[in-house]
């Protein structure tokens, strides 16, 4: 949306993003549809385009054109991850959906236009209210309306989508619950992924094919668990198929702890 010229918000534009990877190295494509804010035009949460009372336009050219871009393939018709997904199965690559979870970009600035109605109606939902810097300001999954909100654009992704797989970004951007309330985190995460594999299971009896779940989390599975994101139980309770131990951002690390995730995992890490 941000890299591309309007004249490109066509449909042979958005099958020109996949066709690049045809014939490659790339056998799998992620495609994010949502920050705070969905690229497409949501029944669950604000489409990016749209700006509440107060919300400032953006200024930065990537942004201005992410939504003059998906607004202008709204107009004429073309949802880009439909179209996107399809093409995919043309060119023999598996497509799957990557949702963030919390995405608090630009958090110190309330009124920027990448803040969805619900943020900021509701700061009494963010984990410490009042607070200043990012952390504090993303969604407290502590409370029942937070996950319900996350849920229905789940819901939402599924019926409209056919995708091969549905990742939940856990990692965007990684805080997700009021401090020292984790260890009671993981238990509500652990049953909102429940939730989710059901879903993802009847939708895969209604497509006629396997709908697979993938989760990212933090590198370490102490870290993961000590910020409410228990992949160990996740996988050992058979709730998804694929589990992304991941630093945070901008940082690298070439040499991710996979024996110690398979360790503590057990027999179940054959299945993921």
């Amino acid at each position: 949306f941000g890299s591309r010229s309007a004249n490109q918000m066509t449909l042979e534009g958005l099958q020109a993003f996949v066709d690049q990877y045809a014939n490659t190295a790339v056998t799998h494509l992620f495609l994010c549809p949502n920050a705070m804010k969905a690229s497409f035009r949501s029944k669950t949460r604000d489409a990016i385009w749209e700006l509440g009372d107060g919300q400032k336009p953006p200024q930065e050219e990537f942004a201005r054109k992410w939504c003059e871009n998906a607004r202008l393939l709204d107009e004429r018709g073309l949802d880009p991850y439909a179209i996107w997904i399809a093409r995919c199965r043309e060119k023999k690559i598996s497509p799957w959906l990557s949702m963030r979870m919390n995405d608090v970009h630009n958090a110190d600035d309330v009124d920027n236009y990448i803040h969805s109605s619900f943020w900021r109606k509701h700061p009494e939902f963010w984990r410490v209210p009042g607070g200043k810097g990012w952390t504090d300001r993303a969604l407290d999954y502590g409370i029942p309306e937070v996950r319900e909100h996350a849920m229905a654009f789940i819901r939402e992704l599924l019926e409209r989508y056919d995708p091969d797989g549905l990742e939940l970004d856990w990692m965007r951007f990684g805080y997700h619950f009021r401090p020292g309330k984790e260890a009671e985190g993981a238990v509500l995460l652990t049953q909102f992924m429940r939730e989710v594999r059901g879903l993802t299971r009847q939708w895969s009896e209604k497509r006629g094919h396997p709908i697979k779940l993938g989760a990212r989390v933090p590198t370490l599975p102490d870290a993961a668990k000590g910020l409410g994101m228990d992949g160990v139980t996740w996988v050992r309770e058979g709730l998804v198929d694929m589990l992304v131990p991941t630093p945070f951002w901008a940082t690298t690390d070439f040499d991710i702890p996979i024996e110690l995730w398979r360790e503590r995992i057990g027999r179940s890490a054959k299945n993921v």
